[in-house]
């Protein structure tokens, strides 16, 4: 009979008595005894075991070794691209996703001392756990002393080693033997110290070297647990992962630029239960490879832009009041000046449009990076004066992305705005009746205020404008291509199909309407070549150069990916699921449940 046949019911186990086998591997599958003829039905005791290993790279213990590790993954949902928080690389911040089930935004734990944290709001399972089962036994061993005293708040047990793993392993060799408690934690350290001292990598001896020795303390541990005069009346969910990755300068030829290039956050995860199907959650798909040459625009002091020349050939691009237009464009984001609030975090400014300053009430339109996303900026006309800002999705940095938005005037006579970045359609901040957030982006047209009127007698401009910047986050750092604009209202179905296509020829069906189309992949000289009836070149400003570039295109957004792998703040949801344990809307984890083929 195969595995898949004896799933976990989420709360308890089927026990099957049949005759038992013996399997030579160190922790060995159980196969669950049948029910007495009499009808009796016996069920197994949910149990699970949660070892946290600071600093250990998920790549880096995949290809250490790992025996136990390695055992364990005939049996498992395992990951080695796991990713921990994407902007805090704290121990505390990572510890409590983990313990907690919510990310940073709730809880607050954003330092090592925990300062502002809201554990009160936002308890640790333990407590969540005891509010609803008072006797359930919980038990935490923690190499770091402030584990101990910030994040086992509601254990039965809980105790800390300053800082020796070994301690901890003799003391959870021991306790697992025969404790009757439902949740054990163990915390270990021995990783990332060695890490801080050498590095965190494999050519690092002592590094791989520590690695090693905390899969050989796994192994005694499960030995142990597997020694308990309980263990075959028992149901084991044994979780083991890593709190976070640790700094390390990957090859060049490995960075693709994503998040699963940032070795801070490379985590491993490892979810075992005998009866489970090996499942292995590999890297997702990271996006289409795209090389050229290109502008490399930047803001404050070099002013870097492309301003497309004459006064009539700009006049081709205002669309009056009543028109339809489509605008495109490919865009790479550099690291901002400051990088406080996250590597690619940008507070306003513009990076093309057609007016000469990015301010509010200044007729015209600018796509501009707006956190970690962009937004369309425009004003002017009847009720539009002060103009409308309209968010779209956040996307990752280091990658080439597709921004479109599209003005349509519909039947009532009001133009409405539709704006999708990488052909996924989405607005990310309140205003046209809908409330949206980049958690929670809305999907509707939103109408535009008023009766705008876009016109004005500003230069096309691609790079940097003056305006609604602050201060060293609006300082642009980015690279552009594949500029196209339509007088056309495109569809979403064109849109989807197209956005990430690093081409346009006449098999593109709105081929006819184009105003104008710049692929700025030049590659030299002193003008970006616009192919599109008008011939309205872009002439190039400032201390500018032509870098040549091979990234991805449309990589999925930070959001998306840290759903796509096991993330920490899964984790107490898994494990309240094993449990069967009601998770309440109030509590508000943002984790979910990995299930084995």
């Amino acid at each position: 009979m195969k595995k898949h046949q004896f799933k976990y019911f989420v709360s308890l186990t089927l026990c099957l008595l049949v005759f038992a086998t013996s399997c030579n591997k160190d922790f060995d599958k159980v196969i669950p005894d049948a029910p007495d003829n009499d009808g009796n039905v016996t069920y197994k005791v949910p149990k699970v075991l949660y070892l946290i290993v600071d600093g250990a790279r998920g790549t880096s213990v995949r290809d250490a070794g790992t025996p136990t590790l390695r055992t364990l993954i005939d049996s498992a949902v395992y990951t080695w691209t796991g990713l921990s928080d994407n902007t805090n690389y704290t121990d505390a911040t990572n510890w409590t996703d983990m313990l907690t089930g919510v990310k940073k935004e709730k809880h607050n734990v954003l330092s090592e001392d925990f300062a502002g944290n809201k554990l009160e709001n936002y308890p640790v399972i333990f407590e969540r756990i005891k509010s609803l089962r008072p006797g359930f036994r919980i038990a935490s061993f923690a190499s770091s002393d402030v584990f101990k005293g910030k994040l086992t708040k509601g254990a039965d047990v809980t105790e800390s080693f300053g800082g020796n793993d070994d301690a901890v392993t003799s003391r959870l060799v021991e306790f697992v033997k025969t404790d009757t408690a439902s949740l054990i934690v163990g915390q270990f350290g021995g990783v990332e110290k060695a890490g801080k001292a050498s590095g965190f990598d494999n050519s690092f001896a002592p590094y791989k070297a520590a690695i090693n020795k905390f899969d050989s303390q796994v192994g005694e541990i499960l030995a142990s647990l597997k020694s308990r005069p309980t263990y075959y009346k028992e149901n084991w969910l044994v979780v083991v992962t890593s709190n976070k990755g640790g700094q390390f300068t990957l090859p060049v030829e490995q960075d693709d630029k994503t998040l699963f290039s940032n070795t801070n956050i490379n985590t491993f995860t490892i979810i075992y239960n005998n009866k489970y199907n090996p499942t292995f959650i590999a890297r997702p798909f990271l996006g289409n490879s795209y090389s050229g040459t290109a502008i490399r625009f930047k803001g404050e002091p070099e002013k870097i832009k492309g301003v497309v020349q004459g006064a009539a050939t700009n006049s081709e691009f205002n669309f009056g009041p009543d028109a339809d237009f489509t605008v495109s464009v490919k865009i790479k984001k550099g690291k901002t000046k400051n990088t406080s609030k996250g590597d690619y975090w940008y507070e306003w400014p513009s990076v093309l449009g057609k007016r000469n300053n990015s301010s509010w009430g200044q007729a015209g339109w600018n796509i501009c990076l707006f956190y970690n996303g962009w937004r369309f900026f425009g004003a002017g006309g009847q009720d539009n004066s002060n103009g409308d800002e309209v968010g779209g999705l956040d996307f990752s940095g280091d990658t080439w992305h597709d921004l479109t938005f599209v003005v349509e005037k519909k039947a009532d006579g009001r133009r409405y705005i539709r704006l999708y970045t990488d052909g996924i359609k989405g607005i990310t901040n309140n205003g046209g009746g809908f409330e949206a957030s980049p958690a929670k982006p809305h999907t509707n047209d939103r109408q535009l205020s008023g009766f705008p009127n876009y016109n004005n007698n500003d230069p096309l401009t691609v790079g940097f404008v003056g305006g609604d910047v602050n201060g060293d986050r609006g300082v642009i750092n980015v690279q552009l291509a594949e500029l196209k604009i339509w007088k056309t209202a495109l569809s979403e179905t064109v849109i989807k199909q197209y956005s990430c296509d690093p081409t346009m020829d006449q098999s593109h069906p709105a081929y006819d309407y184009l105003a104008g189309y710049w692929p700025m992949v030049d590659g030299t000289g002193a003008t970006l070549k616009d192919n599109g009836p008008f011939q309205a070149d872009f002439k190039l400003e400032g201390a500018y150069s032509w870098e040549k570039f091979t990234d991805l295109m449309c990589s999925p957004s930070n959001t998306n990916l840290g759903v796509l792998v096991p993330k920490n703040s899964d984790i107490p949801t898994q494990i309240l699921s094993w449990f069967n344990i009601p998770r309440q809307e109030n509590w508000a984890l943002d984790g979910r449940v990995w299930i084995a083929n």
